[in-house]
């Protein structure tokens, strides 16, 4: 009975108390860690946030993005939801054939295969960092062609886990380290050639 209760008191201690220092074990600075400052609860200031209806120099695309908050941790995930908004004033696309490597996207009637986007800036610090999709390798030529885009408002969720990147290229390149606190812009690109452009800005922070 006296060894019973003994490994009763034992099982009591160890539930407490055994394995804890591997929980957040990996919070290391070297920007390979995967801490989300989610124990910390949401950084100072951390609010929804948008810009909306963002013209340029092409009629009819308005541009606007979202997200339920514009601070984040350094490290932490985040999910911005943009808006391509075209009506029938938007003038035809003249796309030109390429020579070489062309665009991986085939432009089309939908608006958001015009759509580029990339998180950018400097850290406090001056460094520059970014996330895009701007090396995806290189694909087949363009075709010249002339798309006419829907009249429509078309959304995309830009995914992000908080690293620096530019493309897999054709070689699957992994993503790099977390961005360094600092200021930065998510910004989204509605680019109709010739026939005019938008760009929309969304400024967020990272935090340590």
């Amino acid at each position: 009975m006296i060894r019973a209760l003994a490994i009763a008191l034992l099982s009591a201690a160890c539930a407490a108390g055994c394995g804890g220092s591997k929980e957040g074990g990996g919070s290391g600075d070297d920007g390979k860690s995967s801490s989300s400052g989610g124990d910390r609860g949401l950084p100072p200031g951390a609010e929804p946030c948008a810009v909306r209806d963002v013209q340029g120099t092409i009629p009819g695309v308005t541009i606007s993005i979202e997200s339920s908050r514009c601070v984040y941790w350094r490290g932490e995930p985040a999910e911005f939801i943009y808006t391509i908004t075209t009506d029938a004033s938007v003038p035809p696309i003249e796309i030109a054939a390429s020579d070489g490597c062309g665009h991986c996207v085939v432009p089309s009637a939908d608006p958001r295969s015009f759509v580029t986007y990339q998180i950018t800036g400097l850290s406090t610090a001056g460094d520059p960092q970014q996330y895009c999709l701007c090396d995806t390798g290189c694909c087949a030529p363009d075709d010249a062609a002339t798309v006419q885009v829907d009249a429509t408002a078309a959304t995309h969720t830009i995914s992000w886990s908080g690293r620096q990147w530019s493309g897999p290229s054709d070689t699957d390149n992994p993503e790099d380290e977390f961005f360094a606190p600092g200021t930065y812009d998510v910004e989204v690109t509605f680019d109709g050639q010739e026939q005019g452009s938008v760009t929309a800005k969304l400024p967020i922070e990272i935090v340590r």
